[in-house]
């Protein structure tokens, strides 16, 4: 076992081979590229992205005292203070050089959403620094490297970052913009490179679970990566897309709800 630092101080054993099985790697662990890679898109094809707790009002938290247990005690999803906060301990007790960042979602009108309203890894390898993410949902798969301009894969699309001059010229911030079919380039997030801490998140994290009329506790749902697309389970709906091709929906009836819920996120909530 590996230990790291919660948010209090105290620490907390990471079970390293319990946290490899929920994602269910069985690869190499020395923190190389290749390694950090199936560590990604293992986890978002494993851990879904969801609000269930949220929705239910049960008062999640960021600490890695609540994630971990959460994801691979419990066998659930999260959001991303959840699942980007565990991941990175992970990440840590491998041996990855790891920093936590603040992000902010594209609000789809040309505008950022604040500050904190997401929580991105850095990770530094080889001299080399990688956005990782395995808390947005629908989004990059796969590293990114934070120096190449250029489009890069992200696993179900391509990726650009472009960076952000900051005030004392340097690249403060980057933001991400994902390749669409019709090839326009839409963005996704911008991301602070300043490194946070964990706790520097707990007040939007409590902030977005208790403000009325937010969509995550009016509007419960999951989804994950699979192998060849992605699968979102809605409050009526299973919704199913296909890399490259086309995408289904299917009504769901309340009373098969949990099921489906199991069925394509080995979730049980009772």
């Amino acid at each position: 076992m590996t230990r790291f630092h919660t948010t209090t101080g105290q620490t907390r054993a990471v079970d390293v081979e319990r946290c490899l099985d929920r994602i269910g790697y069985t690869g190499p662990r020395e923190p190389t590229h290749a390694v950090l890679r199936s560590l990604q898109l293992d986890h978002v094809r494993t851990v879904p992205f969801e609000n269930l707790d949220v929705f239910a009002r049960t008062g999640v938290r960021v600490g890695r005292d609540w994630s971990i247990p959460k994801i691979v005690e419990r066998h659930r999803g999260g959001w991303c203070f959840e699942l980007n906060g565990a991941f990175s301990a992970l990440l840590d007790a491998l041996g990855f050089a790891v920093t936590l960042h603040s992000g902010q979602v594209d609000t789809g009108d040309g505008a950022l959403g604040p500050a904190l309203d997401h929580l991105v890894l850095v990770v530094a390898l080889d001299g080399q620094r990688f956005l990782v993410d395995v808390g947005f949902g629908d989004s990059a798969l796969a590293p990114l490297d934070l120096a190449v301009t250029d489009p890069q894969d992200g696993v179900a699309a391509r990726y650009r970052l472009a960076p952000v001059v900051g005030d004392g010229g340097g690249p403060g911030a980057v933001e991400m913009f994902e390749e669409q079919a019709d090839e326009a380039w839409v963005r996704q997030l911008r991301v602070d490179l300043t490194p946070r801490q964990l706790a520097d998140f707990e007040p939007r994290s409590t902030y977005l679970q208790t403000e009325p009329g937010l969509s995550w506790t009016t509007k419960r749902f999951a989804t994950r990566a699979t192998d060849d697309g992605r699968v979102w389970l809605f409050a009526d709906r299973l919704k199913h897309r296909v890399d490259g091709g086309a995408t289904t929906e299917t009504p769901v009836a309340p009373q098969d709800w949990d099921a489906a819920l199991w069925e394509h996120f080995a979730i049980r909530l009772t």
